[in-house]
Formats: structure tokens, C-alpha cells, sequence
């Protein structure tokens, strides 16, 4: 299976039934009960996930062969406070504290890609902070299939497909886009 540090064990205590069976279930968490991350301003980051899905298994052919289908999908949004070091206006006009240097015409547009401190200034001047909080966008469709065939009471053939695609996007601790 991978991405186990330990045995990964599976135990099967009976195959299908002459029945369908099935399930349903959700499950949704929101921000409403969680605490201020240290580094948040006075507002509590965002949070919703939604996580939710389904069972149902029966008989194909009775007494002999039977199936099995699990979906789970997963929705969330999850708030992340980004904290980060920026170059201040005077950096940027070529005020430094070390004295003054000539800002070349070539660089000023590369300025775009640095937003100015929002979250105070150092007091050399050169650098300030920039705090924002973005958000973290997953999307998950979880898929199991299962299928038993019993040829007699002490042959059978099984056969499980499994099937997982997940989108995670997020902008970068500057609140940069990437596509």
C-alpha cells in the first residue's frame, strides 16, 4: 500500500450475502468551535470540511458471486496564516540602513511580486513583516469495488479495485496565484 511505517493488515470475516446492504453517511466541521492561531490578527481562520459518502453490496449471481462499492469524497477549505519578511519602502526607493544605493530601472518591476509589510516594519528599515491568511482548497473521490466469486465451498476468487484522486491547491505565503 505504501506510506505505512508499520504491517498494514486486512481482515475479511465474510463475503457477500444474498441481500443488498447499503449505507450512508456525512460528516461536516466548520471554524465554530476552533481557537486563534497565535499568529492570526483577531479574526479565526476559516475552516470547512465536508466529508461524506456511501456503501451498498449485494448479490450478482446468488449464492456464488457478490460486489461491493464504497464512494467517500472530501470537500474543504481550510485558512492558513502565512507569515513572511518583505522588503520595506525605503528598501524599495534604496534607503537602507547601511546607507543609500542606486535602485536599477530593471528591478523596480520585480518589486510587483513582494507586497509592501502590512504587520510593522524592522527598525533597520530594510524589512518588514507581511502577514495573510490563504486558503487551502482539497477536493477527494475515494472509490472501492470488491467482487467474490465462490466456485465451491473451498474455492474462491476475489478481486478488490481501489482508486483515489485527490486536488490540493493553495496560493504561496505571499498570496501568489500559480496556475
Amino acid at each position: 500500500y505504501g506510506k505505512t511505517s508499520g504491517g498494514v493488515i486486512n481482515a475479511i470475516t465474510r463475503s457477500g450475502t444474498n441481500q443488498f446492504d447499503g449505507s450512508a453517511y456525512e460528516f461536516i466541521r466548520n471554524s465554530a468551535l476552533d481557537a486563534r492561531n497565535y499568529f492570526d490578527a483577531a479574526t479565526i481562520a476559516p475552516f470547512r470540511r465536508n466529508q461524506f459518502g456511501g456503501t451498498i453490496g449485494g448479490p450478482i449471481f446468488r449464492e456464488k458471486t457478490f460486489f461491493f462499492f464504497n464512494y467517500e469524497g472530501l470537500r474543504q477549505s481550510l485558512g492558513v496564516s502565512n507569515f513572511d519578511r518583505v522588503p520595506s519602502q525605503n528598501a524599495r526607493n534604496g534607503i537602507l540602513s547601511t546607507g543609500n544605493v542606486t535602485v536599477s530601472p530593471a528591478v523596480v518591476p520585480y518589486f510587483t511580486f513582494w507586497p509592501l509589510p502590512n504587520a510593522g516594519v524592522d527598525p533597520s528599515g530594510d524589512v518588514g513583516n507581511y502577514q495573510v491568511a490563504t486558503s487551502q482548497i482539497g477536493n477527494e473521490n475515494f472509490y472501492t469495488t470488491k467482487i467474490d466469486h465462490h466456485f465451491s465451498a473451498r474455492d474462491s476468487l476475489a478481486g478488490t479495485f481501489l482508486y483515489d484522486t485527490t486536488d490540493l491547491s493553495q496560493p504561496d505565503s505571499l498570496n501568489n496565484l500559480h496556475f
